[in-house]
């Protein structure tokens, strides 16, 4: 990832944001509904899905809820724990707060962007 050292951004996300937990089959967020947060997967996994089709599972340390949060736009896809799971909410005025004082907070965004992007195309 362009020389920059991978950070485990878990406890970060979790002293900076509000700590959720979840039960197999909850949602965290579905398609179609306004972003309000994105989500750092403190434990646990989660399932991306869009249009009924899984696109790939989110293990802990991984983010969540990214775009719509960046773009505005409602959510492209749905997120459901497939266990018991635990993720570190971050409002936009959090995320702001992280990416403008957080050293390699943006790498981590863009990569987990990047991630996501590319597993997305591999499910098409």
């Amino acid at each position: 990832m362009l020389g920059q050292k991978e950070t485990d951004f878990r406890e970060i996300a979790r002293h900076a944001g509000t700590v959720l937990s979840y039960r197999p089959g909850d949602a965290v967020f579905r398609e179609g509904e306004p972003a309000t947060a994105m989500f750092v997967l403190l434990s646990g996994q989660v399932a991306i899905s869009a249009h009924g089709h899984e696109i790939e599972l989110i293990g802990p340390g991984q983010a969540l809820g990214i775009l719509s949060l960046l773009d505005g736009e409602p959510r492209s896809s749905t997120a459901t724990a497939t266990e018991p799971s635990q993720a570190a909410m971050l409002e936009p005025r959090r995320f702001r707060f992280m990416v403008e004082e957080q050293p390699h907070f943006v790498w981590y965004v863009m990569g987990e962007l990047a991630h996501r992007l590319r597993m997305t195309n591999a499910a098409l």
